[in-house]
């Protein structure tokens, strides 16, 4: 795909998929590319690999390019596939980044660094990702997460860094509707926003926002697809119900229980999804139970 074709289908609901383990703690490919087949051609816009919630900082980079590899076998054109690259160092990020590229990825998503983190200040981030955008030629979507790296990108730079051709979005997970708001008054016209936090996505989508990259989109596509539908229709109504189904899920399940409970719910719901790696720990058996409850409440009444 040309890099206006990705640009212009860079919104709707991206599923950060989850990443399976076999019994030793490798990735099982095979569960993998399963899970993929049930997410192709049901309306997504594509597909997330290795970000957060598919475990991305306990992945090496061999086992990130595997995923880019098996997910370009199944996800094709024009479903995007974006891969999870960003790293500690510049160098890092942009080696890895080149090589998901060669792999089939159509879009890299570069996660701040964070390990020193108080010299993470807007100079600093402004550079590393004015490099990367210098140095690569696929369409580069930056990631915001500050609950998770202690680091938050303030929005002047953002629109900024938006300047650049090659810089085409932002995955923004803070669950900061102000704060997303304020970037979308300050960025380029068509620049991407793309938000991570399900509790804000119906709030950012009458903001201005292109789309999500929802972790409970995962196992719960149907919800996150319909809320962006109805919005699109203008069945706000029905769009306020969705996003409250949502809200249950991301309450019960995202918040209390984070990847673990994401990957019970793949499990609830016909995904594989399995145990994380450690040192996350899997859910016990009450916990399973407070998230197969909490599936049932945002389904109940609903048609699938």
């Amino acid at each position: 795909m040309t890099q206006k074709e990705i640009i212009a289908r860079l919104g709707g609901l991206f599923p950060p998929v989850v990443t399976p383990y076999d019994r030793r703690g490798e990735v099982d490919y095979r569960l993998f590319r399963e899970n993929l087949r049930r997410y192709v051609g049901i309306g997504l816009s594509g597909i997330v690999v290795a970000g957060s919630t598919g475990e991305a900082p306990y992945l090496s980079d061999r086992e990130r390019l595997k995923l880019v590899e098996a997910a370009r076998g199944i996800v094709r054109p024009p479903e995007l596939l974006i891969a999870g690259t960003g790293l500690e160092s510049t160098a890092a990020t942009l080696r890895l980044s080149r090589e998901a590229v060669a792999c089939g990825a159509d879009a890299v998503l570069l996660l701040t660094p964070s390990y020193y983190k108080s010299r993470m200040n807007s100079q600093a981030l402004s550079a590393h990702f004015r490099a990367l955008a210098d140095a690569l030629t696929r369409p580069i979507i930056m990631y915001n997460i500050p609950q998770f790296t202690g680091v938050k990108m303030e929005p002047d730079p953002i629109a900024a860094l938006s300047g650049y051709p090659n810089i085409v979005g932002l995955k923004e997970s803070s669950g900061d509707l102000q704060y997303v708001r304020a970037i979308l008054r300050r960025v380029r016209r068509g620049f991407r926003v793309l938000v991570g936090s399900p509790v804000i996505f119906l709030e950012a989508l009458r903001a201005g926002a292109a789309g999500g990259v929802l972790g409970l989109c995962g196992f719960a596509p149907e919800i996150c697809l319909g809320i962006y539908d109805a919005f699109r229709k203008r069945r706000m109504e029905q769009a306020r119900d969705l996003q409250r189904r949502l809200g249950v899920l991301a309450q019960k399940i995202g918040a209390p229980y984070g990847v673990p409970g994401m990957k019970v719910g793949c499990d609830l719901c016909g995904y594989r999804g399995g145990p994380p790696r450690a040192p996350l720990t899997p859910l016990n058996a009450a916990q399973r139970r407070d998230v197969a409850a909490a599936i049932r409440e945002a389904r109940a009444g609903l048609e699938i």
